[in-house]
């Protein structure tokens, strides 16, 4: 499926449904548990694309062994709709403008047009996946067609040129072009450090590329509900 034969809506705000129309057998493959509705004439089958070592790659990723495919097998359009398990937004993500490539981070993925390749790639620096906070994997797309990501909060996209730098907190960076550069760094100033309450480390992406930030990290979301349950003083 070319990225500019997709057709696609985006309903609702906090927790929108992502619906793909396809045309008469063309199919688009997903992340497990994600599907929320199809029309007759979809039909679901359950592959392991790139076989035994990219399925178990996707799983290293935090991805699923298997992926289903959903594929329009009726004579007309027919559509099926995907969300998020996490309240937030999605974004499309056209790969034929970010140069085939796009790195985002475990369980950012949410669906692609069918022959995205999805695997996983490690941090240029061994810094940036022990201590940035996402781990030293991150998952890549590549091909070109579009893929679509689900993050929390708002999803805000940057561009960067050449040479240019964006800092942004490390649980909030969900992707970036295959041709920026990225890396983790200390907080710098001891009082920031100890008090300024933003963690030890953030990310420096640098361009030429494009960029999605989210505003809610689910971790954060996380432990923000914790600080609101009962205590159980028993």
């Amino acid at each position: 499926m070319a990225s500019d034969e997709i057709d696609y809506r985006i309903e609702g705000d906090a927790s929108p449904l992502l619906t793909i129309d396809l045309d008469p057998g063309e199919a688009v493959q997903a992340e497990a548990g994600t599907m929320v509705m199809m029309d007759p004439g979809i039909e679901m089958s359950t592959e392991m694309p790139g076989g035994m070592m990219a399925g178990l790659f996707r799983k290293f990723s935090g991805e699923t062994f298997f992926m289903p495919f959903f594929s329009n097998t009726a004579d007309d359009v027919r559509s099926v709709s995907f969300a998020s398990p996490m309240p937030g937004q999605i974004k499309a993500i056209d790969l034929s403008k970010t140069g085939g490539v796009f790195f985002c981070q475990r369980d950012a993925y949410l669906c692609s047009a069918r022959g995205v390749g999805i695997s996983i790639a490690l941090t240029k620096r061994l810094t940036s996946g022990l201590f940035g906070g996402e781990g030293l994997i991150l998952q890549k797309l590549e091909g070109d067609g579009m893929a679509f990501l689900g993050a929390g909060g708002t999803l805000i996209e940057r561009s960067l040129g050449a040479g240019e730098t964006l800092t942004v907190d490390t649980g909030c960076l969900v992707g970036f072009s295959g041709s920026c550069d990225y890396d983790i760094r200390f907080q710098r100033g001891v009082k920031n450090l100890l008090f300024g309450g933003e963690g030890l480390f953030l990310t420096e992406v640098t361009g030429p590329g494009t960029l999605i930030i989210q505003t809610q990290p689910i971790a954060e979301l996380a432990l923000a509900l914790k600080r609101l349950m009962p205590k159980d003083n028993a």
